[in-house]
């Protein structure tokens, strides 16, 4: 008889254990479940962060590209209209150049009275 209580102990401790196991078991694989969707939530929001700062970066270096541009692009325009005045400037001297070399009178050949100047300067500054 002492043997039979033995192996009911036994077997009752292993068949309690069992049981005790099986609902430890599927209570451990949820919460593991859970600490794993937890982490996985914290690595999404840390990507998110990241990618939030450098989309803050990439719009900054955009912002100073544009504003060097829009410098570039009026520093650009004022140079134009610069050469323009030049090339209009040439091409008046270039038709009023006078042709006669080493002439004493040099007066332009052409058209001064067309664009507003007074011949009578030239003439007076040459003697």
């Amino acid at each position: 008889m002492a043997w039979l209580t033995i192996i009911e102990l036994i077997i009752s401790a292993i068949a309690g254990g069992a049981l005790t196991g099986v609902v430890t078991i599927h209570e451990t694989r949820k919460g593991m479940k859970i600490d794993n969707r937890a982490k996985e939530q914290d690595q999404h929001i840390r990507l998110i962060d990241e990618l939030q700062d450098q989309n803050e970066k990439l719009n900054d270096r955009l912002e100073q590209k544009d504003g060097r541009i829009l410098e570039l692009e009026d520093e650009n325009a004022a140079l134009h209209i610069k050469l323009n005045n030049v090339s209009t400037d040439r091409a008046i001297c270039k038709i009023l150049r006078c042709d006669k070399i080493a002439c004493s009178d040099r007066v332009p050949p052409l058209g001064l009275e067309e664009i507003g100047v007074d011949k009578s300067a030239y003439i007076e500054d040459a003697n």
